[in-house]
């Protein structure tokens, strides 16, 4: 049942998540991929250390978080712990009451033992997806804050090994960046300009104290 599930994606309207998902349940990872406005994006994984079979504590998250996710944009396929950098570490008790999940007010009113690790990037390619490789031994509810659409209801694809996200389009970077081919000339050029400078400058001085030397004395 996993595995035809693999593929469904909700779009819009109402949620309605099998009855199995809608429960809180720790043996699935919760991904939360948010797309925020100035193009960059923040995965944040959820474990829940007492429920889940495979992530019983930070350390194992930790460990998990180094293979969780591949990142492919065109041709290329990356482990996103390449692509995004170091990943941040931190505990709650509380589930997300965002989440498509169904939670229930009793769910959310309990206290959990929950690690979450965290990467923020900008990718090089605003469109990719994102993989579990193969042999995974997680089950990943991976759901979409798109905040470039607020309005927009969650999406939301339940994964494991082997299987690929939808396409994923962030959006387009504010980051303003000047390549090295660009930024060199003008290194080069500002170098020069202020070397001519100093060799007026000190040119003048010495022109200066000559004039001096020749001033008749009083």
């Amino acid at each position: 049942m996993t595995r035809a599930l693999r593929q469904l994606l909700v779009t819009g309207g109402a949620l309605v998540l099998p009855l199995f998902v809608c429960a809180h349940n720790g043996e699935f990872l919760l991904a939360k991929l948010t797309l925020r406005t100035d193009g960059a994006v923040v995965l944040r994984v959820t474990a829940d250390t007492e429920a889940n079979f495979t992530i019983q504590d930070r350390a194992q998250l930790a460990k998990a978080a180094e293979t969780l996710f591949l990142l492919s944009a065109g041709k290329e396929t990356t482990p996103l712990a390449k692509v995004a950098g170091e990943p941040t570490f931190t505990a709650d008790t509380k589930l997300d009451p965002a989440a498509p999940l169904g939670h229930t007010p009793e769910e959310l009113a309990k206290a959990y033992k929950l690690e979450s690790v965290e990467w923020t990037w900008t990718p090089e390619s605003p469109k990719f997806v994102l993989r579990l490789p193969e042999m995974s031994p997680h089950t990943v509810v991976l759901w979409l804050d798109d905040q470039t659409k607020p309005a927009t209801k969650p999406r939301w694809v339940m994964m494991i090994a082997e299987d690929e996200s939808p396409l994923i389009v962030a959006a387009p970077s504010t980051r303003r960046e000047i390549p090295w081919w660009v930024d060199e000339p003008f290194l080069v050029l500002g170098a020069a300009l202020a070397g001519t400078a100093l060799m007026w400058f000190a040119l003048g001085l010495n022109r200066i104290g000559e004039w001096l030397d020749r001033k008749p004395k009083a």
